[in-house]
């Protein structure tokens, strides 16, 4: 009996300890597994990190970018002028022109960027560069640096003079007046059909249409003349409109 006994508890422990060899090597995979997982997972963060810290780089760059897009449009506009002059040269992609200041500029154009706009009266029509010819009046604006213009856009216009002075002669026969202006510059006006007169009333002040037998010697005038570039004498050119103030109003 004692025999059995002492088989039993030696088949009991036996037992007890296999379940417990076999709970151990259940156990050591699943770490393993975990193991993996952790550094997996590490290894998520890191690349998750790395896109991040791109993704700020990427966006510092573009506002780097956008930073110098708006400087240089502020310089661009600081610079940006509108000078008018006539053309003296022309090239395929070039002009150069004098301006009404005696300087001489270096006009820049692009073929697809520049626009060519004619002007007439309150009209305005797109053209084309090689619409304008040697001593046409533009106007060009564009940035300006060193005499030299990048044209954005270029207006053909025509180029009008408003002086006053001094009459200094009245020819009725050839019909023609003598100015001495402010300037000091002699001007010589030639009386066309469609020259407008008008004539102050030294009195009233009030202004009526008048003929060139009205104008004498010492009045004040102020003119408008129209400058095309084809006048074969110096400061002489058909005259668009004249008001006369008589000498007399000057005379308390």
């Amino acid at each position: 009996m004692k025999k059995i006994t002492i088989i039993t508890i030696i088949t009991v422990i036996t037992f007890i300890t296999v379940i417990q060899m076999t709970e151990v090597t259940a156990q050591t995979p699943l770490s393993g597994a975990q193991t993996k997982t952790a550094t997996l997972s590490s290894t998520l963060s890191e690349v998750k990190g790395a896109s991040t810290e791109a993704s700020i780089v990427e966006k510092e760059i573009q506002n780097l970018k956008e930073k110098i897009a708006t400087k240089v449009a502020e310089l661009r506009k600081k610079n940006l002028k509108a000078i008018a002059g006539s053309v003296t040269e022309k090239t395929k992609n070039s002009f150069k022109i004098t301006a009404s200041s005696e300087d001489d500029y270096q006009v820049n154009t692009d073929s697809d960027l520049t626009k060519f706009y004619l002007i007439s009266g309150s009209q305005k029509k797109e053209i084309k560069s090689t619409d304008l010819e040697k001593k046409s009046y533009i106007i060009v604006s564009g940035p300006v640096a060193d005499k030299t213009i990048n044209a954005n856009v270029i207006y053909q216009d025509e180029q009008y003079l408003v002086k006053a002075g001094k009459v200094t002669e009245v020819n009725t026969d050839d019909e023609l007046i003598k100015v001495l202006t402010t300037d000091k510059d002699n001007f010589t006006l030639d009386l066309v059909t469609s020259t407008k007169i008008q004539l102050m009333d030294s009195k009233t002040q009030e202004v009526e249409t008048a003929k060139l037998s009205k104008v004498k010697e010492g009045d004040t005038i102020h003119f408008v003349v129209k400058k095309t570039g084809e006048e074969k004498e110096l400061n002489r050119f058909s005259a668009e409109k004249i008001l006369i103030i008589p000498q007399e109003y000057f005379i308390k």
